[in-house]
C-alpha cells in the first residue's frame, strides 16, 4: 500500500500501532487518514472515532480482511468516508484516495466560501450612519438570535435582501443554509414545488422526487421575497408549516418535519392586501411577529456618498474600469436626486458611469439622464400600525415636485 500511495505522488506517514498512530495524530493534522480495521493494540472503529473528533473534516478510508457487512456498516456509520478490502487492488486503493481528497477539498471550499459569506454579510457592514440605518442595524440586533419569523417592510430596491441574509449570518443558524424564494416570480402551479418538492409522478414534468426549499433549508433560514404576491392557496400551507413546522411534497403523503426559521420580506402594504382579501389575516399575523422597516433612499440622502463609494469600489474590483474616483460635482448631483428605485437603482447609475467614464473620476456627465434631470415621481408613506408596530408602508402617489 505505501509503495502505490507513493508512485501516485502522496507523502505518507506508515504506523504500526494503535498507540502510534494516537502519537502521530497528536503531532500533526494529516490530510488523509487510512486505518486498518483491527490493529494489535486497538480497534480500527475506536481510532477512526478518535480521528474524525480531533479532525472532523479529515477523511478516514478504513481498511478490512473482508467485505462482511457488519463490519463496513460500522465504519461507514462511524463516519468512514470509504473502505477498501484486503489484498488492496491497486486502482480500487488510487480511485479511493482521489475520491476523499476530493470531498475534503470540497468541504474546504465550503468553509471558505461560509466564512466568506458570514464575513460579507456582517451587520456592521450595511451601509448608512442616518438615524434611520441605525434603528434597523439595533432591530436585527434584537432579532438575529430568535427563532421568530420576521417580516422586512420596504420598497423595491431598498435592500430587504441585505437586512434577511444579515439576519441570518448574524444569529445562531449563520453556518446553515440561508436559502431564497421570490414569491413574485413563480406562477401558483409551480410555487408549491419549489417551496415543498415533489414526487416522482406528481403531475407531467416530474420524473424524479425533487426536494423544495423547506428542506434545503433545514437548520437554516429560508427567505420568502414578495410574500405579499404569495397565491392564497399557497398562504394557507405556509401557514400551517409556521404552526406545525411539518409539511408534504406534492403528490406525496409522508409528512417532513423541518426546522427553519423563516423571514418574509414585501413592498406591498399587507394590511389593506388583508381588507381586499388577497392575503389571509392568519399569515398576517403569524409573519408579522417583529417587523424591520427599510427606509426608502429618498429618506436618507445623507448616506448617498458613502453608498455610490462602495458601490465603486466594488466594480473597481474587476479591472475593468479606469475611474476610481467620484467628483465633488457628481457626488452633490446624486444628492438632489429623489431615488424611486432606490439602493437598486444607485448601483445601476454607478455601473453605467463607469461604464461611460474614460477617465479616472467620474464627472456630472456620466451620470444617467434621469438623474441629471430629475424624478417628479414621489412616493409619500402611509402611516399604518401592523399588530402594535408602528411602521410605514407605502403607496405611489400622483406626480409631484415637491421634495
Amino acid at each position: 500500500m505505501r509503495s502505490i500511495v507513493e508512485r501516485e505522488g502522496y507523502r505518507i506517514k506508515v504506523v504500526s500501532s494503535g498507540q502510534e498512530f494516537l502519537k502521530v495524530l497528536g503531532e500533526s493534522k494529516p490530510d488523509l487518514v487510512l486505518v486498518d480495521l483491527h490493529l494489535p493494540d486497538a480497534s480500527g472503529l475506536d481510532l477512526l472515532a478518535k480521528s474524525r473528533y480531533r479532525y472532523p473534516d479529515v477523511p478516514v478510508i478504513m481498511v478490512t480482511a473482508s467485505n462482511a457487512v457488519t463490519d463496513v456498516v460500522s465504519a461507514l456509520k462511524g463516519g468512514a468516508t470509504d473502505y477498501v478490502t484486503k489484498p488492496v487492488e491497486h486502482q480500487r486503493l488510487v480511485v479511493s484516495l482521489a475520491n476523499a481528497l476530493k470531498i475534503l477539498r470540497q468541504q474546504q471550499d465550503l468553509a471558505k466560501l461560509r466564512a466568506e459569506l458570514n464575513e460579507t454579510y456582517k451587520l456592521e457592514h450595511i451601509i448608512g450612519n442616518t438615524p434611520a440605518m441605525e434603528t434597523v442595524r439595533e432591530m436585527i440586533r434584537q432579532a438575529a438570535p430568535s427563532d421568530a419569523t420576521i417580516l422586512i417592510l420596504g420598497e423595491s430596491g431598498t435592500g430587504k435582501e441585505l437586512v434577511a441574509r444579515a439576519l441570518h449570518y448574524s444569529g445562531p443558524r449563520f453556518a446553515k443554509p440561508f436559502t431564497d424564494v421570490n414569491c413574485a416570480a413563480l406562477t401558483d402551479t409551480l410555487i408549491e414545488s419549489e417551496l415543498f418538492g415533489h414526487e416522482r409522478g406528481a403531475f407531467t414534468s416530474a420524473i424524479s422526487r425533487r426536494r423544495g426549499k423547506f428542506e434545503q433549508a433545514n437548520g437554516g433560514s429560508l427567505f420568502l421575497d414578495e410574500i405579499g404576491d404569495m397565491p392564497l392557496s399557497t398562504q394557507a400551507k405556509i401557514l400551517r408549516v409556521l404552526q406545525e413546522r411539518t409539511f408534504q411534497r406534492v403528490g406525496g403523503e409522508e409528512k417532513i418535519s423541518v426546522n427553519v426559521r423563516v423571514i418574509c420580506a414585501t413592498n406591498r402594504n399587507l394590511e389593506q392586501a388583508v381588507q381586499s382579501g388577497a392575503f389571509r389575516s392568519d399569515l398576517f399575523y403569524r409573519v408579522n411577529t417583529f417587523a424591520i422597516e427599510v427606509p426608502p433612499l429618498r429618506e436618507r440622502l445623507a448616506d448617498v456618498p458613502e453608498l455610490a463609494q462602495h458601490f465603486l469600489a466594488v466594480a473597481g474590483r474587476s479591472g475593468k474600469y479606469p475611474a476610481s474616483s467620484i467628483s465633488d460635482s457628481a457626488l452633490a448631483a446624486l444628492c438632489e436626486h429623489r431615488w424611486p428605485g432606490n439602493v437598486r437603482e444607485l448601483q445601476n447609475a454607478i455601473e453605467r458611469a463607469l461604464m461611460i467614464c474614460r477617465d479616472d473620476e467620474i464627472q456630472v456627465a456620466h451620470l444617467p439622464p434621469a438623474v441629471l434631470q430629475g424624478n417628479p415621481a414621489a412616493v409619500e408613506p402611509l402611516q399604518t400600525t401592523p399588530a402594535g408596530n408602528s411602521r410605514n408602508l407605502w403607496r405611489r402617489s400622483r406626480p409631484s415636485n415637491a421634495r
